[in-house]
């Protein structure tokens, strides 16, 4: 099973790398990135790696949404399709958080056994 801590250090990295390939130097990869050991640490990376995105959200113009970007897949997307993935990454996998967090804090509660 997969942890919340590997969740988060996903969805930060997503960010830092995206945002980095598409307005930025393009060179940043997942072996670059730090792994945090405290649950604070990890959340205050991913916090962060949200501020550039979103600066460069409040500065857009709908013209910029349409520009070709590159990414650290190869190919390039639209700034809008690259907008896209990062909120789906951020919805999924914080969709997987909120189900471990839910299913480790009621992980006593639970009877062995079918349910009768």
């Amino acid at each position: 099973m997969t942890s919340i801590g590997w969740r988060l250090h996903h969805i930060a990295g997503c960010n830092w790398i995206y945002v980095e390939h598409a307005f930025g130097r393009g060179r940043l990869g997942f072996p670059d990135l730090q792994v945090h050991g405290t649950a604070d640490a990890a959340l205050r990376d991913w916090q962060a790696s949200r501020e550039a995105l979103s600066a460069w959200l409040d500065s857009a113009e709908d013209a910029d949404l349409i520009e070709d970007c590159p990414t650290p897949l190869g190919g390039p997307l639209t700034a809008s399709e690259i907008v896209r993935i990062l909120v789906d990454e951020q919805t999924h996998h914080g969709a997987e958080i909120a189900l471990l967090r839910d299913l480790c804090r009621r992980r006593h509660s639970y009877r062995a056994g079918p349910p009768r």
